[in-house]
């Protein structure tokens, strides 16, 4: 079965490999020769269609000011279905296109035909496919930002600013700000946006710890050893709650889990099962704290400066790029590559840090 895993996957990885090859040599081309001023250009579009949660919460502050600043610009944010409540959270004057998160060829070309043609086009990923290649193509922009290192036609160079050595890749959120200042914008306020403020302020949630045992791929997933880790130390804090976080596909494990574990403990349950993006939001945002993996809640609980503790593997890119920036975060790397793997004595001293600074 492993056999067939791997002949699939290379299978797919070859023909990826293929069509992006295809792609550049397609569509790619040299870049505008002037520089970028978005005071003067009438239209950008900007690609989040695989945009998540944490995408959002680390995008929405460039949106808002490239929309304060520009006010006559018409920006257009490609996205998927999921993610429209939030982006109409978002403060501006943005358009909003729906897209499918792989969309085909067709679906590219009548969703470029809707835009019409645009000056600036943004998608900050570091290896574009030919589908994604093919709507510049069809936008045709003079100015294009990526993270494609090998991309002739991106303009802004960004992948400069990433740099996989530990310390010196800027964070997702300083290569937004270098587009706000290499496009002639000063005066950036950073501030978060505050997604659905106001069902935060009136959520009902009493003196309750977060567990969010895993994140979007299987490699972000925690061991129950280590959920016990977590789970033990949060109900040893007198009067304090437990609710674990989690989709509805990992519901009957977590509760068969705590069925096992904590049968006559009434303080630690699994997460109501949340139906939306803004249940989501407003709950994540809710806790007294938030313990678990690296994924979208992180960036949650930092922008309404919810101290959490958040685990990373070794990815030291990754990291880089997207930890979550909060004074009240605690931000931990492990030295492995899969969550599972994870020291648990390691984790039990790093929490007991944690709780001390923070209950």
């Amino acid at each position: 079965m492993d056999n067939f895993h791997n002949l699939k996957y290379s299978f797919f990885h070859a023909r990826d490999l293929l069509r992006g090859a295809w792609g550049r040599l397609r569509y790619d081309h040299q870049p505008a020769e002037t520089p970028l001023e978005l005071g003067k250009i009438k239209r950008v579009v900007i690609n989040r269609i695989d945009g998540k949660i944490g995408d959002t919460v680390c995008f929405a502050p460039f949106l808002r000011e490239l929309s304060r600043h520009c006010p006559d610009l018409e920006i257009v944010i490609l996205a998927n279905e999921q993610m429209r409540v939030v982006y109409n959270q978002i403060p501006g004057n943005f358009r909003l296109v729906m897209c499918s998160k792989r969309p085909h060829g067709r679906e590219v070309l009548n969703i470029c035909k809707r835009i019409g043609e645009c000056d600036f086009y943004m998608h900050l990923v570091v290896n574009l496919k030919s589908r994604e290649l093919s709507f510049i193509h069809y936008l045709n922009p003079s100015w294009v930002a990526t993270l494609d290192p090998n991309l002739k036609m991106d303009s802004l160079r960004l992948s400069r600013y990433t740099s996989s050595v530990k310390g010196r890749g800027l964070h997702i959120t300083q290569v937004l700000d270098c587009i706000l200042s290499e496009g002639g914008i000063s005066q950036i306020d950073h501030s978060y946006v505050r997604f659905f403020e106001r069902e935060v302020a009136i959520s009902k949630i009493q003196n309750t710890v977060g567990i969010v045992p895993y994140g979007a791929s299987d490699n972000r997933r925690l061991s129950d050893e280590s959920i016990k880790v977590i789970a033990d130390r949060i109900l040893r804090l007198p009067g304090v709650r437990a609710e674990i976080f989690a989709a509805p596909g990992d519901r009957p494990h977590l509760k068969e889990f705590l069925s096992s574990c904590y049968r006559d403990e009434s303080r630690i349950a699994v997460a109501p099962l949340l139906l939306g993006m803004r249940d989501v939001f407003v709950h994540a945002a809710s806790y007294r704290a938030i313990i678990g993996v690296y994924t979208g809640t992180a960036h949650v609980a930092a922008s309404y400066d919810v101290p959490e503790f958040t685990i990373y593997s070794n990815d030291v890119v990754n990291f880089n790029r997207w930890h979550a920036v909060s004074d009240r975060a605690t931000n931990v790397a492990y030295d492995c590559s899969a969550y599972s793997g994870i020291d648990n004595a390691k984790l039990g001293r790093d929490l007991d840090e944690f709780i001390l600074k923070t209950f």
